[in-house]
């Protein structure tokens, strides 16, 4: 009950990071998920008496530990919160704004992006396939998309109660020309 009293505090208001991560590992003396240790059992958990094979994976601990201090953060991991705003441009110029995400809720996979196009197209909101984001711009706050802005022109408008399912999602394929393969 003591070890859990004075386990890491942890601010939930940021993303988990590699480095809370490794706190929190570290603390309990587990060896991390990421890490590939002969010593650890799948869940990264270092059973029986403290042997030489604990020993060396403190050491990788300590040594993974340094590595993400070293790394100011873990660069992949963003927030939506943080990434909501970010302005969208298509491949020929700027369509609006990201306003918020569609997530899968069997993998929280991101499925669409919501892209209000109101400075651009006014009154209208769309979805574009996350998979048409061809690279994130974090110091510019900027996503850049595989699609042109008269596809995009030409996308239905979406409604929040609309419900995005398969027969959605293949008039929405249809519309960007692919070719839809029913799960």
């Amino acid at each position: 009950m003591q070890q859990v009293k004075d386990s890491p505090d942890i601010d939930t208001d940021r993303p988990v990071s590699r480095q809370m991560e490794t706190n929190i590992y570290d603390h309990y003396g587990w060896a991390p998920y990421w890490g590939k240790s002969i010593f650890t059992d799948s869940y990264g958990y270092v059973g029986g008496a403290m042997t030489a094979s604990t020993v060396l994976g403190s050491r990788r601990r300590e040594e993974n530990f340094a590595e993400t201090q070293r790394s100011d953060g873990d660069p992949h991991l963003r927030s939506i919160e943080a990434v909501t705003g970010y302005h969208i441009h298509a491949s020929d110029g700027e369509i609006g704004h990201l306003k918020d995400f569609l997530v899968e809720d069997a993998d929280w996979s991101i499925r669409y992006l919501v892209v209000d196009t109101k400075n651009w197209w006014p009154g209208k909101k769309v979805l574009i396939s996350s998979r048409s984001a061809r690279e994130i711009d974090w110091t510019d706050r900027l996503i850049n998309l595989d699609v042109d802005r008269q596809r995009v022109k030409g996308c239905p408008a979406y409604d929040e109660s609309t419900t995005v399912d398969g027969a959605y999602d293949e008039t929405f394929l249809t519309h960007y020309g692919i070719k839809w393969v029913a799960k």
